[in-house]
């Protein structure tokens, strides 16, 4: 009988331990839980206040603020929305892909602060032969990435669904890196 319980006792801290050594998955951005929760939602944009990045494909990336309602609470949550539509390769053929993901305001700052550390100070820098840098910005729904090779600059957009990178549908441009000020400007409108 005593080893019955010990076995037990011990299972139950190995399943444990098994359990906590799991890698947490990242949960989507509070503003999308709070969209998929309500049951009638409202959701305010503001197109005066816009950022947006156009690649020579005819895909765009476009940020701005947004404010959801959830009308039966009347509970508000305000957001940045990125709305992503690119050119997608499927049996052949080409198709658009849409999607819409949030940046909680709390990932604004953050997102703030890396434009202006890590970004805006590289615009113009060049790297020597086979050398390049990247900067990356992961908030819960995105990943922003500004890359320099040589004389190249390129920023890099991909979408995440509960901490799981979308490699397939992602923006990419070299010739709209000129206006991420503005996009910078833009977030700290909303701030």
């Amino acid at each position: 009988m005593k080893i019955n319980k010990a076995l037990i006792v011990l299972s139950f801290f190995a399943i444990a331990s098994i359990i906590y050594a799991q890698p947490k998955q990242k949960s989507n951005s509070e503003t999308r839980q709070f969209i998929e929760n309500a049951e009638i939602t409202q959701i305010n944009k503001d197109w005066n206040i816009k950022a947006e990045f156009k690649s020579g494909l005819g895909e765009v990336v476009s940020f701005f603020p947004v404010e959801a309602i959830d009308l039966k609470s009347n509970k508000k949550v305000n957001s940045l929305q990125m709305d992503m539509t690119v050119i997608y390769q499927f049996a052949g053929r080409s198709t658009n892909y849409f999607k819409s993901s949030w940046i909680d305001l709390n990932e604004v700052e953050e997102f703030i602060v890396f434009i202006e550390q890590y970004v805006i100070p590289n615009l113009k820098d060049k790297t020597e032969r086979k050398q390049s840098v990247t900067y990356i910005f992961n908030s819960r729904e995105i990943t922003f990435s500004f890359y320099i090779e040589k004389s190249t600059r390129r920023i890099s957009i991909y979408l995440k669904d509960n901490g799981s990178t979308d490699y397939e549908h992602y923006f990419w441009t070299e010739s709209q890196v000129n206006k991420i000020p503005e996009l910078l400007t833009m977030l700290k409108e909303i701030k």
